[in-house]
C-alpha cells in the first residue's frame, strides 16, 4: 500500500475506533486526534496505529464514558422521542453519577440505549464503531462485504514499497 492507501487505512481504524478511545479519558482521544493530523509518513502513521490499541486496553472512565455518551446521543437527539431523551440520560446518569469504578455489567448497561437507538435510527457511522461492536476486533476493518484485518505487517510493507 502507498503512504496515501495507509494514510486512509489509519483514518478509518481512527473513525472505527474513536469512541471507544473517548470513553477511556477525553485526553486520549485527543492526542491521538493530534497526532493523525500532524502524521506525514508510515512511520508516524504506525504510531498512531500503536497509539488506538494501547488506549483500547486502558480502562474506561466515568468521565471519558460521558463525554462519549453525550457525543453520540448527538446521532439521535434529532430522531429520537422525548421518552427515549428521557431514558438515556436516566441510565446514564444513575450509573456514572454512583461510587466506585466502573463494572463490565455497568459498561453494558451504559451501551444498551446506544444500542438500542442505533438500532431503531440507523447510523452506519455509529453501528460500525468499535464502541457498539466490540465483539470485532479494534484493527479490523469493514471492507466490501469483507472483513479486513490491519496489523503492523501492513504498515511495514507500505514503508519498505517508499524506499
Amino acid at each position: 500500500m502507498s503512504d496515501k492507501e495507509m494514510r486512509k487505512v489509519t483514518e478509518k481504524l481512527w473513525a472505527k475506533n474513536k469512541y471507544s478511545v473517548m470513553a477511556k479519558g477525553y485526553e486520549h482521544y485527543k492526542h491521538v486526534s493530534n497526532v493523525l493530523k500532524e502524521a506525514q509518513s508510515v512511520e508516524e502513521l504506525y504510531d498512531i496505529y500503536v497509539l488506538i490499541g494501547e488506549s483500547i486496553r486502558l480502562p474506561y472512565t466515568k468521565k471519558g464514558m460521558r463525554t462519549t455518551l453525550e457525543h453520540m446521543w448527538g446521532y439521535f437527539k434529532n430522531r429520537a422521542d422525548k421518552d427515549e431523551k428521557r431514558e438515556f440520560f436516566r441510565s446514564m446518569n444513575e450509573i456514572l453519577d454512583g461510587e466506585g469504578e466502573l463494572s463490565e455489567e455497568q459498561i453494558k448497561l451504559l451501551k444498551n440505549p446506544v444500542t438500542h437507538l442505533v438500532n431503531k435510527y440507523p447510523s452506519d457511522y455509529i453501528s460500525q464503531s468499535h464502541f457498539i461492536r466490540g465483539d470485532v476486533g479494534w484493527n479490523v476493518l469493514f471492507e466490501g462485504k469483507d472483513y479486513v484485518g490491519i496489523t503492523k505487517e501492513d504498515y511495514k510493507k507500505a514503508s519498505e514499497s517508499n524506499l
